[in-house]
């Protein structure tokens, strides 16, 4: 049976840093996301689509943790479900300050990969992302992925 093991504030995460191998996957692959560097050894690996989207529709990323919660499943992968504040730098928004900032919950289930250039032996095998995209609509195309209705991993 699946069990929570950890609920970690944004507070928490900043000042204790991780506190499991899942959560230090989760937290170098939103520092990467942030940096737009999604494509190195360095950072957890990401789809294709995941790295178009990052990198195509925001200049410029950062992000508020509020929580994160752990759930150990049986076949021994984990759930994440994180709750988050992220500032968005639209191309063209050059100053510290964000031109939107938008609630998400991110939730994924990481398991283990042992093939060589993963992060900590881990991968992300699902994820889903929950935000309000009508917050984006005055600073992005309306053509963005993000306004997408499409399933983007559809390959017909």
């Amino acid at each position: 049976m699946s069990r929570l093991t950890s609920v970690v504030t944004g507070t928490e995460a900043n000042t204790l840093g991780p506190q499991t191998p899942a959560q230090s996957f989760y937290q170098q692959y939103a520092i990467a996301n942030a940096a737009e560097d999604l494509n190195t050894a360095k950072s957890p690996r990401s789809t294709p689509t995941m790295r178009f989207s990052t990198t195509k529709m925001c200049g410029k990323l950062s992000h508020n943790f509020v929580k994160v919660r752990e759930i150990q499943n049986d076949d021994g992968s984990v759930d994440l479900v994180s709750q988050i504040t992220r500032h968005i730098w639209p191309p063209g928004n050059e100053s510290d300050k964000p031109s939107v900032s938008v609630p998400l919950s991110m939730v994924c289930n990481i398991g283990p990969n042992n093939a060589p250039g993963t992060v900590g032996g881990l991968q992300f095998n699902e994820v889903w992302l929950y935000w309000d995209t009508y917050l984006l609509q005055p600073y992005l195309p309306a053509d963005s992925v993000v306004f997408s209705s499409k399933n983007l991993f559809d390959q017909d």
